[in-house]
């Protein structure tokens, strides 16, 4: 049996066993890291990608080498499974005027790659700088008879080179000085060696003394806050009744938001206290306001997105008047899609239309919402993708339409001067947002009976592609 067995391993000849090593294999981009200029108050990373292509975990270590400790890493040390990849940042922060040159060491357990060097480059450069200056530090309005006026002028400069962002000026103390809102710089900028003025009015109603202060806030990176003091009638010293308003800060138009002032108070205890309430700024179009001015609590009517800012005086029983507080209001749409009509004549009527589809008419019913069909049904029952006319209004505006989770589709948006006769030319604006974002807003002079096909609503990608088409008179003028 041996010798058979023998021979048949002869027969079969020598084999030849391949044998696949589990190594891993290192991949690694960019092959250069050129930064460019950067501002010495600036930080600017680029991504560094390591992949593993082998079938064995990869270990890389990496180090920057040179460079004055202007670059850094995210992460030294990495282990890397077969066929995955990380990512990483080289991280440039130059804190002097030269160029900084450098080299990326990267390590690894890749027999074949074991060392890769990776040249860094960059130049540390000079940084604009905003620089708030004040003038004067104390804005005193000397003696001035009850019941008169008098004005004072601050002066804020920009002595820094780059723009001064401002935030929002809040004043403190009496009531008796008052910002000239025209003049008030709140939240915005300055550019470098310019000078914002800002008046300020003194109205004593007694000639008891008032003081009080100006906090102006910047983006100057070593005088983020500047504080001026006022005075007049030689200051008093006797603290003031302060207004508080629980604010909630933002809404969902259309919308009612209740303005809570209960909690104002008077530090002497002269009370019960009066209550003044001014709406200081809404959008272009709104027609929103206050329900009460001179009680504790009062609504604010949002009814189309954007900034509202209302403020809050309150007056003490010896007629002192507190500095106002003021609230900001974000009205940001809850509906992932919210379209808004607006226009600038008064008495005239325009109406918004949201078709269903590109092949759909004006009036056509179900397909067009409008004032004759404000709730068609183009989802399931109760669905969330049928379309609502929120608000609509026959004279001054506004009205606006919305989808709270729309459908995938195209929807073309149409306006039209629904006035048969009379009225005048008017500017009709409409704006779209989407998921609570404006995309697009644009206006057109309409004249009466004409309809303005704006555009259409893709989704869900959520933008807006506006038509080029005329001006026209519709085949029809409602939903019968």
């Amino acid at each position: 049996m041996r010798p058979l067995l023998l021979t048949l391993l002869l027969a079969c000849g020598p084999q030849e066993v391949q044998i696949s090593s589990l190594t891993p294999e290192i991949a690694v981009a960019p092959m250069i890291f050129e930064f460019g200029d950067v501002s010495t108050t600036d930080e600017v990373a680029i991504p560094l990608f390591l992949s593993n292509a082998g079938r064995a975990v990869l270990e890389v270590t990496a180090r920057i080498e040179g460079g004055d400790g202007a670059y850094s890493l995210d992460l030294e040390t990495v282990f890397i499974d077969a066929d995955d990849a990380v990512t990483t940042n080289v991280v440039f922060h130059p804190d002097a005027y030269l160029p900084y040159d450098a080299t990326l060491v990267i390590d690894s357990n890749d027999q074949d790659n074991q060392l890769i060097e990776i040249p860094i480059t960059g130049v540390g450069v000079y940084a604009p700088a905003p620089d708030i200056c004040v003038d004067p530090p104390v804005l005193d309005f000397g003696t001035v008879a009850g019941g008169s006026s008098a004005v004072g002028i601050l002066y804020i400069e920009n002595c820094g080179n780059a723009p001064l962002q401002l935030g929002a000026i809040d004043q403190t103390g009496s009531g008796a000085f008052r910002l000239d809102l025209a003049s008030d710089p709140s939240n915005h900028s300055v550019d470098g060696g310019n000078t914002q003025p800002l008046i300020i009015y003194y109205e004593p109603a007694l000639d008891q003394g008032d003081n009080g202060a100006l906090s102006i806030p910047s983006d100057d990176a070593d005088e983020p806050l500047v504080e001026v003091v006022l005075l007049g009638n030689g200051g008093g010293d006797f603290d003031y009744p302060e207004a508080i308003i629980d604010c909630p800060g933002t809404s969902a138009p259309p919308d009612t938001i209740l303005l809570d002032g209960s909690a104002s108070f008077d530090p002497g205890g002269l009370e019960p206290l009066g209550f003044l309430w001014t709406t200081i700024s809404k959008p272009d179009g709104s027609e929103g306001g206050l329900s009460s001015l001179i009680t504790d609590n009062t609504s604010l009517y949002t009814d189309i997105a954007g900034d509202y800012e209302v403020q809050l005086q309150v007056t003490n029983q010896a007629g002192v008047i507190s500095a106002p507080e003021r609230c900001a209001i974000n009205a940001i749409p809850a509906d992932d899609l919210h379209i808004e009509l607006t226009w600038d004549t008064t008495s005239v009527d325009l109406d918004l239309h949201l078709m269903q589809s590109t092949g759909a008419s004006l009036f056509d019913t179900p397909d067009d919402c409008n004032f004759c069909n404000k709730n068609p049904q183009w989802g399931a029952s109760g669905s969330d993708d049928d379309p609502r006319l929120d608000l609509d209004d026959r004279s001054d505006g506004p009205e606006n339409t919305n989808i709270l989770h729309p459908a995938d589709g195209s929807y073309p948006v149409s306006v039209h001067y629904f006035d048969p006769i009379g009225g005048p030319a008017t500017t009709a604006t409409v704006t779209v947002y989407a998921y609570g974002i404006e995309v697009w807003t644009g206006s057109k002079i309409v004249q009466r009976n004409e309809v303005w096909d704006v555009g259409q609503v893709n989704w869900p990608d959520g933008t807006f592609g506006v038509y080029s088409t005329d001006l026209y008179d519709p085949a029809r003028r409602n939903c019968q």
